[in-house]
């Protein structure tokens, strides 16, 4: 006997919202990774495969969406929704990765930027998680890659949120996964029927897919796009292609407190400072002339007055060598925005003793894909305040990655930790060159601002990019 399809009506659909399926269209259409990345590394012997997947499954229910798909409205009619995956298997999503030689942290750098220079699965649920092994020093890794149209940032709960807990080892083991039943998805005529129906009601819905429908015939015959404000250009505003490079580094936090104490302003002042410098310095070993050049750099900062990110600019003077000068320049700049009351520092969004940096990675990249005047990104997302650890073992490190945006070749994302800075560099693989030297010049950046003086130049790099 044959079983009829549900109604969308009986399934409770959700859409995703305009800005999710912005995300998905920039990857059909740009062939833009839109996936967000983290690198756990831990102390300790590794988990077993199969015990880390019974894990994944016991704390699955938390995130629903996690076991959940996109699936498209015939003829473009509205937005996609989120439907069950009858098909979930978690040996697909969770997966294990050996490193060669040392394996040392270069070497995760270099799997990590593998691993992010491949398209998440658009039939499956849009996320990943790999266990790495061995890393040196008796550690192990997690790279987790999810789409930042999956994480739902208003529950403010992702995977990785759920999987890491304060327990100690003794109450660490799995528990026992609840059972699920996945819905039957529905067919295209109830998609599409559901989807017409909703349009009649919502006007608003109507023309956001009449919206739709003309950027893609503007994209397919070509027609002439609205202006849009342009931020100078430099080598990091260049096509973007497939491939990926990755470098991370951290900072001392305590340092750089004390910084704030004696130059004044926050962390955040500090952190742009010796960022600006990094930058200045890589894009003159490039070759390039930055005497004069501020570069755009989209800051993610709070709302506040409601609990979502808003899409701030500063000015980041790269070709100030004088990292007091730079300091104050850009302390001046936040000074500006904070003054105006309208954004607060993103650690305002986290609750005491939460775990959001993958969250609040998704609620960036939102603004990121929806803006244009800009010439990077930097993203200081806030860290869970207690040590976490995963089935017994301590999390020691955890290094974020912001995808890229179209013509941006660098993003740089932060997470404070354990009274560290992580930082996470993601460049195009052919535009930009190593980020691993990026990386470098970021800690000499960092070290002269606690000092105080001049930077050094740096050296020139040959015209492939690589450090000569």
């Amino acid at each position: 006997m044959t079983t009829r399809a549900p109604s969308a009506d009986q399934h409770n659909l959700v859409r995703l919202t305009a800005a999710e399926a912005r995300m998905l269209e920039l990857e059909d259409r740009r062939a833009l990774h839109m996936h967000t990345g983290c690198v756990l590394l831990f102390d300790g012997a590794a988990p077993r495969l199969e015990r880390l997947i019974e894990h994944v499954r016991s704390r699955l229910h938390l995130v629903p969406r996690y076991r959940q798909l996109v699936a498209s409205v015939p003829f473009c009619a509205g937005l996609p929704v989120w439907i069950d995956d009858p098909h979930l298997q978690l040996s697909y999503h969770v997966r294990q990765a050996s490193l060669p030689g040392a394996g040392d942290e270069a070497e995760l750098a270099q799997l990590t930027a593998g691993l992010l220079s491949q398209r998440l699965d658009r039939g499956k649920p849009l996320w990943e998680l790999w266990l790495v092994t061995p890393v040196a020093g008796e550690r192990f890794a997690l790279i987790a890659k999810s789409h930042a149209a999956l994480i739902d940032g208003q529950a403010n709960l992702d995977l990785l949120s759920v999987l890491l807990d304060d327990a100690p080892a003794a109450t660490a083991e799995p528990r026992e996964a609840p059972v699920w039943d996945a819905r039957p998805p529905p067919s295209g005529a109830a998609l599409l029927s559901a989807a017409l129906v909703e349009e009649t009601r919502n006007p608003r819905a109507m023309m956001r897919t009449l919206r739709t429908l003309t950027t893609r015939a503007r994209e397919q015959l070509d027609w002439p796009k609205p202006a849009a404000p342009r931020a100078g250009t430099s080598r990091l505003n260049r096509a973007v292609g497939l491939q990926r490079r990755y470098a991370h580094v951290e900072v001392g936090l305590g340092r750089l407190r004390k910084e704030r104490e004696r130059l004044g302003g926050t962390v955040n002042d500090a952190v742009l400072t010796a960022v600006a410098g990094a930058v200045g310095s890589y894009l003159r070993a490039l070759g390039e002339d930055t005497d004069g050049l501020m570069l755009r750099a989209l800051v993610p900062l709070a709302d506040a007055d409601s609990p979502r990110l808003l899409a701030s600019h500063v000015a980041l003077p790269v070709g100030i060598d004088d990292p007091r000068r730079r300091h104050a320049e850009i302390s001046r700049a936040l000074d500006g925005l904070q003054s105006a009351g309208h954004a607060r520092p993103a650690r305002d969004l986290v609750d005491a003793g939460g775990f959001a940096p993958p969250t609040i990675l998704g609620q960036a990249v939102g603004l990121q894909t929806g803006e244009r005047a800009f010439n990077l990104v930097v993203t200081n997302v806030p860290g869970p305040n207690g040590p976490r650890r995963l089935l017994g073992c301590e999390l020691r490190a955890l290094w974020p990655a912001m995808p890229l945006a179209r013509n941006q070749t660098l993003s740089v994302a932060l997470v404070s930790y354990a009274g560290r800075l992580h930082f996470g560099l993601l460049a195009d693989g052919d535009a930009l060159g190593d980020p691993g030297r990026l990386a470098d010049l970021l800690e000499q950046s960092t070290a002269e601002l606690r000092k105080g003086g001049r930077s050094k130049r740096a050296g020139r790099m040959p015209d492939d990019g690589k450090p000569g």
